[in-house]
């Protein structure tokens, strides 16, 4: 899996649209950021010729090949020692594994929704005083992700996710 990064020339394509690029390779283009790889740039933009809209961007000279990423996924430290404390009935999560939940679960809206949509939600959730606050929230964030394709095939691997930084 090659995960790409734009260049100059692609930067600047994102911000002046110059219309050369057409909509689907347009909207490829935003979603690459030097870190997904294209399995996962492949489920988010529901392209099913990616390899060709990869290389005819590439070829444009809108973005370049960084890294062939590491075909397992390892989660971060942060979000592992939560877990592991949890299953060892350790102690209660401390005030910055709750924002990590926080911003995990805002994150994950604003990628499926949009900035603007489910504000009600994002305030609700930045609002929770505590884990049970969060938890209390859980279920409707869970329906708003899975509103859309993408977040309906994603959802158990997110709530695994977000269990584990809780």
């Amino acid at each position: 899996m090659t995960i790409y990064t734009k260049t100059p020339k692609g930067q600047d394509e994102i911000a002046h649209r110059s219309g050369d690029v057409g909509q689907r390779a347009r909207r490829l283009l935003i979603l690459i950021d030097g870190r997904r790889g294209t399995d996962e740039l492949a489920a988010l933009s529901a392209d099913d010729a990616i390899a060709t809209t990869l290389s005819q961007l590439e070829e444009a000279g809108l973005i370049e090949a960084v890294a062939a990423a590491a075909p397992e996924r390892v989660m971060p430290a942060a979000a592992v020692e939560p877990a592991s404390r949890a299953a060892s009935g350790g102690q209660a999560p401390k005030a910055g594994d709750l924002q990590l939940a926080r911003d995990f679960m805002m994150n994950t809206l604003r990628t499926f929704h949009g900035p603007y949509a489910k504000l009600g939600l994002m305030k609700r959730i930045q609002a929770a005083p505590d884990r049970d606050g969060l938890m209390a929230l859980h279920e409707e964030w869970l329906a708003s992700i899975s509103e859309t394709r993408i977040g309906r095939k994603r959802a158990e691997e997110l709530t695994e996710r977000l269990m584990a930084v809780m």
